[in-house]
């Protein structure tokens, strides 16, 4: 189970790089339209329009390396994330019930 630290850092990462330019999360500043809403991406069944299943391994891989994962959808894979952020951002996602 995820620290409160560790969802705080995940929150806090999704701000710092930019991710609500695209995503919305209803209740906090990430207001964008290109993306899907994650307001409760952590309660779906899967990600990726099903191409994974959503638990947090799936999402850092698909933060990390989505056009591998589904080529040309429309989201740029975020390789600059250490494995700490990835984890820190994927249980921040995985929280959003």
């Amino acid at each position: 189970r995820p620290s409160t630290s560790q969802l705080a850092e995940g929150g806090a990462l999704f701000v710092r790089a930019g991710c609500g330019a695209c995503h919305a999360i209803r209740g906090t500043a990430a207001a964008g339209t290109i993306g899907p809403d994650l307001t409760h991406v952590g309660a779906r069944l899967a990600l990726g329009a099903a191409t994974l299943p959503n638990d947090a391994v799936s999402f850092g891989r698909w933060v990390r390396d989505n056009q591998r994962i589904k080529p040309n959808n429309r989201m740029p894979p975020f390789a600059i994330f250490t494995e700490p952020d990835l984890a820190a951002l994927a249980a921040y996602l995985e929280s959003l019930q």
